[in-house]
């Protein structure tokens, strides 16, 4: 390796997320990692293969989406000197769920999973990064996800005998898969008996002393109309990442009050069950979840129509 490749891998380090890494370790991972170049139109890797590395753009441009069966194509993103890609299927350790294909000539700092790994686990701050990043991008999609859905809603113009039957079919196939796989989902979520209720008042007094944590467990849209004031919002299907977010640092005996609309009280049983299961002594759902809060006049934050 000569001196002018080992410069511009410690530059392309020092202008990523890496580079709050200290000086002396900036310059032992620039010896140790490798540079690739990507051809225009070259496929980095596949929906589907395995976590085995982790890139940083030094310069070029590359797109990230993924290819439904339908060979219908959806693009995320596109990328450029600075960025990073790839460090999802690590952190989840499943394989990868979309595609990157270079747009030019692109060439990229490649650490592989051991060296990724390391990081991670010397440095908690930049994995709090990741973690905060993966969250951003979660929500994002997530809200897209319900924006399209919106709007096949509207433009359908299927009957209610459509509507019910196909229903009626998804339950049936749900059920039928649920019994014939060990590892099916089920249908009603488990909720320990460890979980308890709290009334509006008695979690209104905890949250003026400032002894309670409030969790708002419905979707991300829900929240950012209406919610009570200070609470985090940790939807069901984001779980794992809000939790490594929010309750990091959490002492496991907090006072936890959970809580959701009256429709929801499902979601706010399964984020409570499972705090319990990860070791929380004092977890409670709400009573009458967020209308009984504001029923009484306690403080909320609602999103200001434009």
């Amino acid at each position: 390796m000569t001196d002018t490749e080992l410069e511009d891998k410690k530059t392309f380090l020092k202008n990523s997320i890496l580079g709050d890494l200290p000086p002396g370790e900036l310059d032992q991972l620039a010896e140790a990692v490798q540079i690739r170049v990507a051809l225009p139109k070259e496929m980095i890797f596949k929906e589907g293969d395995p976590p085995d590395a982790f890139y940083i753009i030094g310069s070029g441009r590359v797109r990230v989406f993924v290819r439904h069966k339908d060979r219908i194509e959806r693009d995320f993103s596109v990328r450029g000197p600075g960025s990073h890609f790839g460090e999802v299927a690590l952190l989840t350790g499943e394989t990868r769920t979309a595609n990157v294909e270079s747009l030019v000539e692109t060439r990229l700092v490649v650490l592989s999973k051991e060296q990724f790994e390391r990081i991670l686990r010397d440095h908690p701050d930049i994995s709090r990064s990741f973690v905060r990043e993966m969250r951003n991008w979660l929500l994002k999609d997530q809200e897209i996800i319900e924006e399209e859905a919106e709007a096949v809603v509207r433009a359908s113009r299927m009957s209610w005998f459509d509507f019910v039957l196909v229903i009626g079919v998804s339950v049936l196939l749900a059920i039928t898969f649920n019994l014939s796989n060990p590892n099916g989902i089920p249908l009603v979520p488990d909720r320990p008996d460890a979980v308890a209720s709290i009334s509006a008042s008695a979690a209104m007094e905890d949250y003026q002393h400032a002894q309670a944590l409030i969790v708002d467990a419905m979707p991300n849209n829900f929240y950012q109309k209406r919610h009570i004031m200070g609470a985090i919002n940790v939807p069901p299907a984001l779980f794992d990442i809000m939790y490594l977010v929010s309750f990091s640092e959490e002492e496991k005996d907090k006072h936890i009050v959970v809580y959701g609309n009256t429709i929801s009280r499902p979601y706010d049983l399964e984020i409570a069950g499972k705090l319990v299961l990860r070791g929380y002594k004092n977890v409670k759902v709400l009573d009458g979840g967020l209308q009984a809060w504001e029923a009484n006049g306690y403080p909320i934050e609602q999103k200001v129509s434009k």
